[in-house]
């Protein structure tokens, strides 16, 4: 059973889609995450804040979300849009990239 070529066209449409779609959000995830991560450093950063405890912990998740922002979201978009997987040119990056990606995940 083979597919017509019109479905084959509408799957390339929609796979098409998904690739723009993902550029966008991922472009707009990094734009809006830069802005509301440093308006929260400022926030957190206030010499009122400081000796609260749970601020100091809100400053660290905003410092890892900002971490996440900038790498994670950029690798994503390098493998789901470009095809291009940093991950398996070389063990050593892959098991340091992996570290660190799940570090930063959990901390949060």
């Amino acid at each position: 059973m083979s597919l017509s070529n019109a479905t084959m066209a509408e799957i390339n449409a929609l796979n098409y889609a998904n690739e723009v779609f993902f550029l966008f959000w991922t472009f707009a995830s990094i734009a809006l995450g830069t802005v509301g991560h440093l308006l929260s450093i400022y926030v957190f950063t206030r010499p009122i804040l400081r000796s609260n405890p749970c601020a100091c912990y809100f400053l660290a998740a905003t410092v890892t979300g900002l971490f996440v922002s900038y790498i994670n979201l950029p690798l994503r978009l390098l493998q789901y849009v470009f095809n291009y997987d940093v991950f398996k040119y070389s063990n050593a990056t892959c098991k340091i990239l992996s570290w660190i990606l799940f570090c930063s995940r959990y901390c949060l």
